[in-house]
Formats: structure tokens, C-alpha cells, sequence
């Protein structure tokens, strides 16, 4: 009895190999899904695109000790990322709270 060297299941090492059969199954869903995701990307990309023109304009910023003129959009873009730096610091010092032992009141 010759076994198919592509049948489910028939592989000598014991590893499962499966028929186009099997693949081809999935691969329409797979396009979908691919195709799904450009989409995607491609509105979130014209978005972020009409958020730089839309905040182009240049603004006065304040701080404490002086004044300087920047971008929108660039005022936007640090103040969320030191926001996200905020915020990951917060959790992190929450953590090492956390798992330190609390001492015994004598």
C-alpha cells in the first residue's frame, strides 16, 4: 500500500501537512481581510494627511520662562507623546508599589 506524501495527517515525522485543498479554503477570507486592512490604512492615512493641513498653522507657545512660535500639529503631536511618557511612567512607579512587601506595623 503506497501513501499519498500530501494526504492530512501522512507525514513520516509526524507532522501534519495539509492539501491545497484545505488552503485554498481559507484564502478568500484571508483577501478579505488583507483587503480589509489597506483599507484601513488607506483612510486612516488621507486622515492623518487632513490633520497636518487642517493644523498647519503656526501658534505661540508659552512656557514658563519663554515664548516660541511652532506648528499645530507639532504642539499636538509632542503634547500626546508626553502624555503616552506620563502615563507609562505612572503605571510603571503603580507596579513597583505594588510588588514591593508592605513592612509590618510593631
Amino acid at each position: 500500500m503506497a501513501q499519498d506524501p500530501n494526504a492530512v495527517g501522512s507525514a513520516p515525522s509526524g507532522k501534519r501537512r495539509f492539501s491545497k485543498r484545505a488552503s485554498e479554503g481559507d484564502s478568500p477570507k484571508r483577501n478579505n481581510r488583507d483587503i480589509a486592512r489597506l483599507i484601513v490604512f488607506g483612510l486612516g492615512l488621507i486622515f492623518l494627511i487632513a490633520f497636518i493641513i487642517a493644523n498647519s498653522a503656526s501658534v505661540r507657545v508659552r512656557f514658563v520662562v519663554f515664548d516660541t512660535r511652532a506648528s499645530l500639529v507639532w504642539v499636538i503631536v509632542v503634547s500626546a507623546l508626553l502624555g503616552v511618557l506620563v502615563d507609562r511612567l505612572a503605571i510603571m512607579l503603580r507596579k513597583r508599589r505594588a510588588s514591593k512587601p508592605k513592612s509590618e506595623p510593631t
